[in-house]
């Protein structure tokens, strides 16, 4: 049983759950469309949202410790209902592709400067079963990531981008509220803000290079992000539209990429991390998943072969990730936080373009990439398996 010290943490994760809900539905609504003018179209879209989100997020972890996570994030959620409400309503005569781009800027500024905080915001209730907290944090959120692109491929047949972009607003909304009501017990305090903000980066980034087990870390990360997110957002979108599946059967083979992730995140919520040797299994599974679907072309089998890959990625992540935070000095939360996130958005700015040129020539080229690059990824998996587990290192501090 996973014990949430502090009151607020349900409600907060339950409102939490809702906006990752809309997010998915409406980026897949956002994916789809971008994928009807074309894979460099749609390669742009998805790049630029990565642009702001490699730039700022170690700015945005600064932000984090400086005024607050709590306060950080909640600022950014009021920013992105307006955004949101904006779009929806300027996408009722059609949204064309400068309107995807523009929103891609700015919801990427906006997470930027959020996904710092948001990261380590399950800390906050306490350094207890840390593990087991955050894999409860990723079981929701998987589901609502797994439920949101089936419900984007049928309401964008229904309403179109105006009622995804509605959705995703309030949801933005319903969780400004929850966090403008919880008071997690062991938020810190914020930094006295003296120091420039590069003096503040250099200081998280110091610490972070001594800190055992930060590199090999952040390097699996790193090829995690660079494979499997635009395996995802573009060359499934492709793939399916190659292949003549509807909007609505994409969705079902996306959001298998989530629930086969859900099914590691569900057993590590009950059972803790898993074992080394299925860590570092991972992103061997994942590859196969991928080659499975560069050889079939029917939806089942794309639904087997991104759950693969769900499966697979989750079983390194549900492992190093706790770890990592475990591992983070109180008064950088935000700052090593940063750190992962930039791991994850980095990559992708890079890899898209070349994935969406690979792809323009024959998707099964892109498929093939994105399966040696998570290959790549074992050897810093074997690194990553040899760091201490949250509860191991308090046995050692005990």
């Amino acid at each position: 049983m996973v014990r949430t010290t502090g009151r607020g943490f349900r409600p907060w994760l339950a409102a939490s759950t809702a906006s990752v809900f809309g997010d998915s539905v409406t980026f897949f609504a956002i994916g789809w469309a971008a994928a009807g003018f074309g894979a460099d179209a749609a390669s742009l879209v998805l790049t630029i949202e990565g642009i702001p989100l490699a730039v700022l997020v170690l700015a945005g972890g600064v932000l984090a410790d400086r005024i607050g996570i709590r306060r950080t994030m909640a600022a950014c959620d009021a920013a992105m209902v307006l955004v949101m409400a904006a779009f929806a309503v300027g996408a009722i005569g059609g949204a064309g592709l400068w309107m995807l781009v523009a929103l891609g800027v700015l919801s990427g500024t906006i997470q930027a400067l959020r996904r710092p905080a948001e990261g380590v915001f399950p800390r906050l209730f306490g350094a207890e079963d840390l593990d087991r907290r955050m894999a409860l944090v990723g079981s929701a959120h998987q589901i609502a990531r797994a439920a949101g692109p089936a419900a984007g491929g049928f309401l964008i047949g229904h309403g179109g981008l105006p009622l995804t972009a509605g959705l995703d607003a309030a949801t933005y909304a319903l969780v400004l509220v929850a966090l403008l009501l919880v008071r997690p017990p062991h938020e810190p305090a914020p930094e006295s803000g003296q120091g420039s903000v590069w003096r503040s980066l250099a200081d998280g980034a110091r610490t972070a290079a001594r800190t055992p087990g930060v590199v090999p870390v952040l390097v699996a990360i790193t090829g995690l992000a660079a494979s499997v997110l635009p395996l995802v957002m573009l060359a499934l979108p492709l793939a399916g539209r190659e292949r003549g599946w509807t909007a609505a059967e994409t969705g079902l083979v996306a959001g298998a990429w989530v629930a086969g992730g859900l099914v590691m995140t569900l057993v590590v919520a009950r059972r803790g991390a898993p074992r080394a040797p299925v860590a570092v299994a991972g992103p061997v599974l994942a590859a196969g998943g991928v080659v499975l679907l560069g050889l079939r072309t029917e939806v089942w089998a794309g639904i087997v072969a991104i759950g693969l890959v769900g499966v697979g990625t989750t079983m390194l992540t549900t492992y190093l990730l706790p770890a990592y935070v475990a591992r983070t000095p109180p008064e950088m939360l935000a700052r090593f936080s940063s750190l992962t996130q930039l791991a994850q958005t980095g990559p992708v700015l890079l890899a898209t373009p070349l994935l969406g040129v690979a792809a323009g020539v024959d998707v099964r080229l892109a498929l093939a990439v994105i399966a040696a690059l998570l290959l790549v990824t074992v050897p810093a998996a074997v690194r990553v398996a040899r760091l201490p587990q949250p509860r191991e290192l308090a046995e050692i501090s005990g």
